[in-house]
């Protein structure tokens, strides 16, 4: 039989009730609703190499417009590495090229284009010693091109156009980072790079002897994202999406001042960001989705090129790659985006 409290027992639970402090009941719910949620999704880690086609990125991101809580820029050295980045699973997003997310869609990595970036129309180009005229006259020179990037689709093409191959010179792997030193010091005879290290062997006497304006609509940046990774992170690719508009009009339409805050990246002077500006086309939020968007994405027809002169340059093995390319769900609708 239980024993019954007596009244000192009666006395003390009375106390520790009116001890016990008050709580209010919506205090109590947002605890409970705090402990029920969802973590925050983890970063989008994004490639990109200092290019002027990648600028809006770093512009937008000044600006307040893409918090590295939600979408973290990842910088390197050359395309390669950010290749190599997303293959290995280091990146979920990368700043690429056409052929080099068409390569790795032929290789099974599965990337998504969610937004044409940026057109080459001579940002990208093959610049030799000054005492080589033409690209025949680089028969048996070196040729300094990164191993992985577009620059080795750039010099195919251009020893295509001139009736050569690869077998003509000798290709030498040199990291985009060492190529200005390289040309300067002579140890090759010629370079294939883009901007702003074009400008750079420029002034260091180089004569231009091919570029990305002969190659209309080949040489285009795309932000390409993980397919496993878009459903995660969806709300912050389509941020992303709006943010790179916004900026991407911002140095369309404001050229001045984007280059003054963008130009000490690149170390670059003003003049010479709007100079390399005028051979880049940032497409607008209606030019990608006519690209990427509809049932037959306007994109194709020449991705299907690019993938076939790739083929051509043996630079991919196998055919065409399996599964969708694009993906345009993250591409809003226009909206009024302020400048």
């Amino acid at each position: 039989m239980a024993r019954a409290a007596g009244p000192r027992a009666a006395r003390l639970e009375a106390g520790a009730r009116q001890s016990r402090p008050w709580v209010p009941p919506a205090l109590l719910l947002l605890v409970l609703l705090a402990a029920c949620s969802e973590p925050a999704p983890a970063p989008l880690r994004v490639g990109t190499v200092l290019w002027p086609g990648h600028e809006p990125l770093f512009l937008a991101r000044a600006r307040g417009a893409l918090p590295e809580a939600s979408v973290r820029l990842v910088e390197y050295s050359s395309l390669s590495e950010v290749n190599r980045a997303f293959r290995n699973g280091t990146l979920e997003a990368a700043a690429l090229t056409l052929d080099m997310a068409l390569a790795l869609a032929q290789q099974g990595f599965e990337p998504r284009v969610v937004l044409v970036m940026a057109t080459s129309a001579g940002a990208d180009a093959l610049v030799a010693q000054p005492d080589i005229r033409d690209v025949q006259g680089l028969r048996g020179r070196r040729v300094g091109v990164e191993e992985s990037g577009v620059s080795a689709y750039v010099l195919g093409r251009a020893l295509e156009r001139a009736g050569m191959s690869a077998a003509d010179i000798q290709v030498v792997w040199t990291p985009v980072e060492q190529q200005v030193r390289a040309f300067r010091e002579g140890a090759v005879d010629a370079v294939v790079t883009f901007e702003p290290a074009v400008s750079q062997v420029v002034a260091a006497g180089g004569r231009r002897l091919f570029d990305s304006s002969q190659l209309p609509g080949e040489v285009q940046d795309v932000l390409v994202v993980r397919r496993a990774s878009l459903e995660a992170h969806h709300e912050q690719v389509a941020a992303l999406l709006d943010a790179w508009f916004a900026a991407a009009r911002s140095v369309t339409e404001r050229p001045q001042a984007a280059s003054l805050e963008l130009s000490p990246r690149l170390g670059m002077s003003p003049e010479q960001f709007r100079r390399v500006c005028t051979q880049l086309h940032f497409p607008t939020r209606e030019e990608n989705l006519a690209l990427l968007g509809g049932a037959q994405p306007a994109i194709l027809p020449l991705a299907r090129r690019v993938f076939h002169m790739l083929q051509r340059l043996e630079m991919v093995r196998g055919g065409w790659p399996e599964g969708p390319l694009v993906d345009a769900r993250a591409l809003r609708p226009p909206v009024a985006e302020a400048r």
